[in-house]
């Protein structure tokens, strides 16, 4: 897909919700104690690789959906948006309630969103959330809709139970690492509302996207709620690889440079990967906003929520970068103007 570029799509608002549990990378290695012994493996292994402390999660039984809904629900009271003025919604969470109907149905019903909504789910791994921000944001270029609802919602209990109950078996270190990542992941929901710049004066502003994939690399990270398995050494180099070709292609057709932005906000991951994405691409890692010390790494909810963490500190006139990258692979990076 060639490169774009947004002329009057801006944020009306954004908002995420934080899953009530606290569960430390500490309390986990306290569970695998024994697998942790038999592997010869040392304390603080999870957190000194991923440099993640701890992650959060909803209680038994809670779906995406819900997550969804209640960041959205408080997105329409801080904005005091009238719902009756939405035209699209894309849910955009790798966890979804059911295989059919679509959680944006689900979504659509909880909000009480009227029969003009148009709502699907859109799914690209950790990248769904740009993925349906640059969709939602042609649709209004086109004017085919005036407002667009983004949601996302992610809870990492079942997965995250179903490996810890795997692993306590587990008598090879190679197949233990396959799994490590599961044990990074978090939970929470993100909502964000985009309409147009003619309506919504000094609001921030979408400049432009690129995307590039190479899905060669598809059968690096595999999973579903029973598990995941990951390939984390080579997903890490192929996924830094697409991600220099995603932002050399924004040099050349945006006018990028490492230097252009104030803020990064990226699909948050590990310590390893935050480091290595930057060095490669040049980019200076103390303006990426890190949000995995303490959620994990949330999927594709962890760009706006990470966003909305940061919101209230990004200085005045300041450009922002949005990547992600998702299983696949995929990656897709977004600049915003941020007043």
């Amino acid at each position: 897909m060639r490169p774009v570029r947004f002329n009057d799509v801006v944020i009306v608002g954004l908002a995420r919700d934080e899953a009530p549990e606290t569960l430390s990378s500490q309390a986990i290695e306290e569970g695998l104690e024994r697998v942790y012994e038999r592997l010869r493996l040392p304390r603080g292994l999870l957190a000194s690789l991923t440099g993640i402390l701890r992650r959060r999660l909803y209680p038994p039984g809670f779906k995406p959906s819900q997550a969804a809904v209640r960041a959205a629900e408080k997105l329409l009271a801080e904005t005091g948006f009238d719902r009756r003025r939405l035209d699209l919604l894309y849910s955009t969470s790798v966890g979804r309630d059911h295989a059919e109907p679509s959680t944006a149905s689900i979504v659509q019903n909880r909000l009480d969103l009227g029969g003009q909504v148009k709502s699907l789910d859109i799914g690209s791994a950790c990248l769904g959330f740009i993925d349906g921000l640059e969709l939602a944001a042609l649709a209004l270029e086109r004017d085919l809709a005036e407002h667009a609802l983004v949601v996302a919602g992610e809870n990492s209990r079942p997965v995250l139970e179903a490996t810890l109950a795997r692993l306590r078996d587990i008598t090879d270190r190679a197949v233990f690492f396959r799994h490590f990542a599961t044990l990074t992941l978090g939970s929470g929901g993100a909502a964000m509302i985009l309409g147009r710049g003619r309506d919504y004066p000094g609001a921030p502003r979408l400049i432009g996207a690129v995307s590039r994939t190479d899905a060669r690399a598809n059968d690096l990270c595999r999973g579903d709620e029973g598990g995941m398995e990951t390939d984390s050494p080579a997903l890490l180099t192929a996924g830094v690889a697409l991600a220099k070709a995603t932002f050399d292609q924004g040099a050349a057709s945006l006018g990028w440079t490492p230097s252009s932005f104030t803020r990064l906000i990226s699909h948050q991951v590990s310590a390893a990967n935050t480091r290595k994405l930057c060095q490669s691409l040049g980019l200076d890692e103390d303006i990426l906003v890190k949000t995995y010390p303490d959620y994990g790494n949330i999927g594709p909810v962890a760009i706006p929520y990470t966003l909305d963490l940061e919101k209230g500190l990004i200085p005045p006139a300041s450009r922002l970068l949005l990547m992600g990258i998702g299983s696949g692979l995929s990656c897709s990076m977004l600049e915003i103007f941020w007043p």
